[in-house]
């Protein structure tokens, strides 16, 4: 069985992605912040970690890189519902930020739930990664690598 760690900071989000993962048979732990979601990592074994990059305290762009220090083969899929509001200015690409730290992919939310499971299932397939080190994801509306 596939084991999933989330760590989002909105319980909500939280939630619909565990009932996702649930109906995928994939067993799931969800940490409400940074420091759980390490804690809950260096516990226990994950086959894909997926994490919001903006939550209070240790941000999802740390936790990505201290992720990846600890286990540099993980599959780490970043995600951010992030908008600047109302600005001219071009918006910083965090999800680009978060594949360059280290995720194998990254979903702009809202997403659905096929999007997720796709990028999961990508992780997971050998066939697919096989030549694809971590970090080489690129920031787009949907599941990308």
């Amino acid at each position: 069985m596939t084991r999933v760690l989330v760590i989002d900071d909105d319980r909500s989000v939280g939630a619909a992605i565990q009932m996702m993962l649930a109906r995928q048979d994939c067993d799931s732990v969800v940490s409400q912040d940074a420091q759980a979601g390490v804690q809950a990592f260096e516990s226990s074994k994950f086959d894909v970690v997926i994490v919001d990059i903006f939550m209070p305290g240790l941000d999802g762009l740390e936790t990505i890189k201290g992720i990846r220090e600890r286990a540099p083969t993980v599959p780490i899929v970043a995600m951010s519902g992030f908008k600047f509001r109302n600005s001219m200015a071009s918006a910083p690409d965090f999800l680009g930020m978060a594949a360059k730290l280290g995720a194998t992919f990254c979903l702009r939310k809202p997403f659905a739930p096929q999007q997720l499971m796709a990028a999961i299932n990508s992780c997971l397939d050998p066939a697919l990664s096989i030549d694809r080190p971590a970090g080489t994801g690129k920031a787009d509306q949907g599941a990308t690598r």
